[in-house]
């Protein structure tokens, strides 16, 4: 995990890098040169009236609102504005995506120009699906003016998009309505140009998972048992989550046979060195009886930094922590998973592309394959709870639905004529 990747210095040989500063005053360069060659053009002082709002904006931007982004360190001193590695990876993302989907067209003989407008009218409507997805399901726990503090700050924490924080299918269920009305706009055949940006929507998913597991978010469950599973250091979303449940204290429970045993202790913490080790059935915590997992953890997550357990074969251990374990329970790295997944599953419509008999053949596979392994890894997953009065999550009952609509446009797409409205000439 990298959820800040460095800091752009706040100053630069006294003179500060944002507000009124060196990027502004390069920004004024930048719109001076725009002006001076659109004016060698023959409509250029109508083309410059309409990039001044972008001029202004943009400079409000630099001038006010980057200050306010920048961080303090330790000392009170500024350490600059944060480079956060999940908006990194998203940026990646779309590139590498939309450079796919525009190789592909220029392979098929349209014009990637016909792309990149899709793009923007897809990527615009799938970060704004994607951000309201997560605000609306996590709304109590991160965004409502109760946990935030006040109204501007759950605003800004709604707008707060490269910290992290965006569902996958919420920027489908934006996105891919916005992609058909684009096709239909300019009268493009909305399965031919499906097919032809399928694989790069994963691919962009493969690399934004990266970015998950850089920022900490869509972590797996507790793995105890796998070499290759992964802590996640202090303040981290694992982690966060794990003090619910006590780890505060360097100890993780579970159960067996209808005992409370401990399944995990901190490596060189208090709670192994007062002799707490995995294996040991747990009497009491604190001082009070405890007859299941979920009394014992609460029993746990309720101490401040004094502890104390009774195991079922007589010893009374007794511990200080202060201070939680630097490190989280390991955890699966559901997000790598996820990321193998996806560019896997890029790699698959890619290659199929060729061999597609009909318009919408390689989408159609995208919505049968991809919903499928995402209800699995959605199992490994700790991050969501169940919804409907069931153990499935959201995206999990999300799947299902897609798998359907991907079922329904097999058997549409299936009952056509063969052959491709490709190549066409693009408007």
């Amino acid at each position: 995990m990298r959820s800040t990747l460095f800091h752009i210095p706040a100053e630069f040989e006294g003179i500060p890098v944002f507000g009124f500063g060196w990027l502004l005053l390069a920004w004024a360069a930048v719109a001076a040169a725009v002006c001076v060659w659109l004016l060698r053009r023959p409509d250029g002082r109508r083309e410059i009236a309409g990039y001044i709002p972008v001029f202004l904006i943009v400079a409000v931007v630099i001038a006010i609102g980057l200050p306010n982004l920048v961080e303090l360190g330790a000392n009170g001193k500024p350490l600059g504005l944060p480079v956060r590695g999940y908006g990194v990876m998203l940026m990646l993302a779309t590139v590498a995506a939309v450079a796919l989907a525009a190789y592909r067209a220029w392979q098929v003989g349209i014009d990637p120009e016909v792309i990149y407008s899709l793009a923007f009218v897809m990527f615009i409507a799938g970060i704004l699906g994607a951000r309201l997805f997560f605000v609306v399901e996590y709304w109590d726990e991160e965004f409502s003016p109760r946990q935030t503090g006040s109204l501007v700050a759950t605003l800004w924490a709604i707008v707060n998009v490269p910290k992290g924080g965006l569902v996958v299918y919420g920027s489908v269920l934006f996105g891919v309505p916005a992609g058909i009305w684009f096709c239909l706009r300019r009268r493009l055949p909305v399965l031919a140009v499906g097919d032809i940006i399928a694989p790069s929507m994963v691919l962009g998913l493969a690399l934004g998972r990266i970015g998950c597991f850089l920022n900490g978010c869509c972590f797996g469950g507790v793995c105890l048992t796998a070499d290759y599973a992964v802590t996640f250091p202090a303040a981290s979303p694992p982690y966060a989550q794990q003090e619910k449940f006590g780890w505060h204290g360097g100890v993780w429970l579970g159960e067996k046979a209808g005992h409370v045993v401990v399944d995990y202790v901190a490596p060189h913490g208090p709670a192994g060195d007062a002799g707490l080790k995995p294996g040991d059935e747990l009497i009491r915590i604190n001082g009070a009886k405890v007859e299941s997992q979920d009394e014992a953890r609460e029993r746990l997550a309720a101490g401040s930094a004094s502890y104390e357990i009774e195991t079922a074969d007589g010893r009374v251990l007794r511990w200080l922590a202060a201070q939680g374990p630097p490190r989280s329970v390991p955890v699966h790295a559901a997000q790598l998973y996820a990321a193998i997944d996806a560019g896997l599953l890029a790699l698959v419509l890619w290659l199929f592309f060729p061999f597609r008999r009909r318009d919408g053949e390689v989408f159609a596979l995208l919505l049968t394959l991809h919903p499928l392994s995402r209800f699995f890894l959605e199992m490994i997953r700790s991050d969501e709870p169940g919804r409907f009065g069931t153990s499935l999550t959201i995206s999990q009952w999300l799947s299902l639905a897609i798998l359907a609509a991907g079922i329904a446009l097999w058997i549409y797409v299936e009952r056509q004529p063969r052959g491709s409205a490709l190549p066409w000439a693009a408007a």
